[in-house]
């Protein structure tokens, strides 16, 4: 257990109350229970003893409300008097032998106060006898004498907010000594939206537990969350007793959040509803209905037993509409599958499908396996082998595909039996000659549509493959009119790659634009976002246009940020490869992948990204001079090198070369980066042969200005050019040249091949 918890994100709070008692009027916090008005009360009243102040402390409760003076008992044992007589008595019993102007009087809770009491804390504030702290639940019924100290100006009114997001993470690398990982941080916020008391609780039982530990650096949160009996009862305190109306309302709420307040009103008591609102139980925003506060639906959800919590979701279910938008339709499959209603195929297949377009593909998977189940399940085959395959589980998928009837196929759509299963062979199952193969035979008989469909999925094979001139050829077979949107963004994808390969620089970003049009219209297309961008801002970086592909890579960024995680860690992932073209190492290090953990070998994107990604975090590590850190991250890179990915294998090479430069192994550093060069030429990958032939000359290479000057006259963009300038400027040792390549690496946004640049201008000085 913490015995001195940190006060986070409250600096400003003290010193507004500080600024407060120093004027001799004082403050009320008022705040919803457990945001730390008492803490910050403590805090202030520590600085204030330390200046020299008495302090007075009282505390309010609900026993003492009843009693005449019950808060102020130990000051007076007079209760007959006339009220403001007893009020003058006990304020003069409080500042009997205390310096003027000196006295603080703190009172907690103090919306419990009994009339008389409260006259004594208005009486203090009136006749500035004490400078006054008093912390009030916001919402709760407050005494008019005390509410009059704030609306007559005798005292400030102080609303305390919980914590905000990032000072939660802020206070739990305090707590334990290393910053929170994404996925530990977000669990937090969620259960407790900044409330400090909530926090405190919760945090210590984790570590107790040791589910909340700290590993590689990081804090990370294993296992569920449970409710202790510590925390229950501090719930309890909090909500108070409750009508079992009310209890339902919490408890339907719970279960379903948020649900439609419509539809609440159709299975619960609308007192019931209005008292449960009245108590912050529950909250409406818009025509939504949400618990008061998380961890409030925990402890429902833990007490309530499971046929109860069956029931209340078939109610919910069964009352809901169709329709509503995705989310809602997810929604409602998700509780049909878990009450005690009868299985609905149609419910649950529309929910699964909703499920899978929103990449949720978890519960996609949950879904169509119900639906598999109820002997009505041929159209959830295919696409339940698709939301295996996106979770990694490839021998899964293949499971279902082996069971799926050649009439169940639906030929028409791109996601079909044949390119399902060669895809699960591609990536699912690591074994391109398989999926080759299966191709091949496939197109030898394949004709009309799926013969299209068949064609595209062999261009992205040959994408995969590092044979850009072959994936245009292939494609040049294919009328786009005859696919559907999601083959058509397949397609396009693939020519962005291979045009960015080529040096296709207005092909490429033209076949991203069309693919991005496409990608709108497709229903279950939406994860081609992420390679899409990756290939753009790729033909970007390469092409030397790097602001535009920060761009790019940023507001992609951006419209992910509500996304499950594993996406919005692919987008920075796809940012830091940009940051990387830029030179900002730090940034990259930043968004770049550190390690893979079981999140990331179960998700499609993020296992299939981490070898590239990877390999850039080692370069941006070397760069920086971190030689071991960079040698553990190649390493660890070429453990997930995947098979199919020859189009990046040139990438290792230039990693190893980056790794030797900065182990001052200059001429070593040469040959991988020529050897690097050397292979992109072989694939015709001749915007990345610039780029590593350019390395190649940022280590010294005087050989390399013929071939980038026959590269520049067919490499669009500027990078091509100014290294052809580079490479002559080194060869011929020309210090001036070499000023103006670095200037231009500048301009271009390279900012650490211009610094390259410039000292070898500076050698040749």
């Amino acid at each position: 257990m913490v015995d001195h918890w940190p006060m986070i994100g409250r600096q400003q709070d003290v010193r507004s109350v500080m600024g407060s008692i120093a004027e001799m009027r004082g403050v009320a916090l008022a705040g919803k229970a457990g945001v730390g008005k008492s803490r910050l009360a403590r805090e202030a009243i520590q600085a204030a003893v330390a200046d020299g102040w008495t302090v007075r402390t009282i505390a309010a409760t609900a026993t003492s409300r009843p009693i005449p003076l019950g808060a102020f008992a130990q000051w007076t044992d007079d209760v007959e008097n006339a009220p403001l007589a007893l009020a003058r008595r006990v304020i003069g019993a409080m500042t009997d032998g205390v310096q003027q102007g000196r006295l603080l009087v703190f009172v907690d809770d103090a919306h419990l106060l009994d009339e008389i009491s409260a006259l004594v804390v208005h009486q203090l504030a009136h006749s500035r006898a004490a400078a006054l702290i008093l912390a009030i639940r916001a919402g709760a019924p407050v005494p008019a004498a005390v509410t009059a100290l704030w609306k007559d100006g005798l005292l400030l009114r102080h609303d305390l907010e919980p914590l905000q997001r990032s000072e939660v993470d802020d206070l739990l690398a305090e707590v334990f000594g290393a910053a929170p990982d994404q996925q530990c941080a977000e669990r937090l916020w969620h259960l407790t939206n900044g409330n400090v008391l909530y926090l405190r609780q919760l945090i210590e039982q984790e570590r107790r537990a040791q589910r909340m530990t700290i590993r590689d650096g990081a804090v990370r949160w294993h296992g569920d969350t449970e409710i202790s009996r510590s925390l229950a009862e501090l719930l309890d305190a909090h909500i108070g007793a409750i009508p079992a109306a009310v209890r339902d309302v919490v408890d339907l709420v719970a279960v379903s959040e948020p649900v439609d307040w419509h539809c609440l009103r159709l299975i619960a008591d609308q007192d019931a509803i209005e008292d449960a609102e009245q108590r912050d139980l529950i909250r409406v925003s818009g025509g939504d209905v949400y618990i008061g506060h998380p961890l409030y639906a925990e402890s429902r959800l833990n007490r309530c037993g499971s046929s109860r919590l069956r029931r209340l979701r078939g109610q919910v279910a069964a009352a809901m509409k169709d329709g509503g938008g995705i989310a809602k339709t997810v929604k409602r499959g998700l509780l049909w599958l878990e009450s005690d209603l009868p299985p609905e195929p149609g419910v649950l297949l529309s929910a699964a499908t909703a499920a899978s377009s929103l990449l949720d593909f978890e519960t996609a998977e949950r879904l169509f396996s119900a639906v598999a189940a109820t002997g009505a399940g041929a159209q959830a085959r295919i696409p339940l082998a698709y939301s295996l395959f996106m979770m990694e589980k490839g021998e899964l998928a293949l499971e279902v595909l082996d069971g799926v009837e050649v009439d169940e196929a639906t030929e028409s759509a791109f996601i079909n039996y044949m390119v399902m299963r060669a895809s699960n062979l591609l990536w699912g199952l690591r074994s391109p000659e398989r999926s080759w193969r299966l191709i091949d035979d496939a197109l030898q008989t394949a004709q009309g549509t799926r013969r299209l469909q068949l064609l595209i999925f062999r261009a992205n094979q040959l994408s995969l493959a590092g044979r850009p001139v072959q994936v245009l050829a292939t494609v040049a077979e294919v009328d786009y009119d005859q696919l559907d949107w999601y083959g058509m963004t397949m397609g396009y994808a693939a020519e962005c790659l291979a045009n960015a390969e080529l040096g296709h620089l207005d092909r490429a970003v033209a076949r991203a634009v069309d693919a991005s049009a496409a990608l709108v219209l497709s229903e279950q297309g939406k994860f081609l976002q992420q390679p899409l961008t990756e290939f753009h801002t790729f033909a970007l970086a390469a092409a030397g246009q790097i602001s535009d592909a920060i761009e790019v890579a940023e507001r992609h960024r951006r419209a992910q940020r509500d996304e499950p995680v594993a996406i919005r860690t692919v987008a920075s992932e796809i940012l830091g490869m940009a940051m990387l073209a830029a030179g900002d190492l730090v940034a990259a290090l930043r968004l770049l992948p550190n390690e893979i953990d079981d999140e990331m070998t179960n998700n499609f994107n993020l296992a299939n990204s981490f070898y590239r990604f990877h390999l850039m975090r080692a370069q941006a590590l070397a760069r920086c001079g971190d030689v071991d850190a960079a040698e553990r991250a190649l390493g660890s890179a070429r453990t997930h090198r995947h098979p199919a990915y020859v189009y990046v294998e040139s990438l290792e090479m230039l990693t190893a070369a980056w790794l030797a430069a900065v182990r001052s192994r200059t001429t070593e550093a040469r040959q991988l980066a020529r050897e690097a060069a050397e292979f992109a030429r072989e694939h015709d990958q001749f915007a990345r042969e610039v780029w590593y032939l350019q390395t190649a000359v940022q280590f010294d290479d005087v050989d390399a200005a013929a071939r980038l000057a026959e590269l520049a006259t067919r490499v669009q963009g500027p990078r091509a050019a100014i290294a052809a300038r580079y490479a002559a400027a080194l060869g011929a040792d020309n210090s001036d040249e070499l000023e103006r390549a670095s200037t231009e690496f500048e301009d271009m946004g390279d900012l650490l091949a211009a610094a390259d640049a410039a000292g070898q201008a500076a050698v040749s000085h």
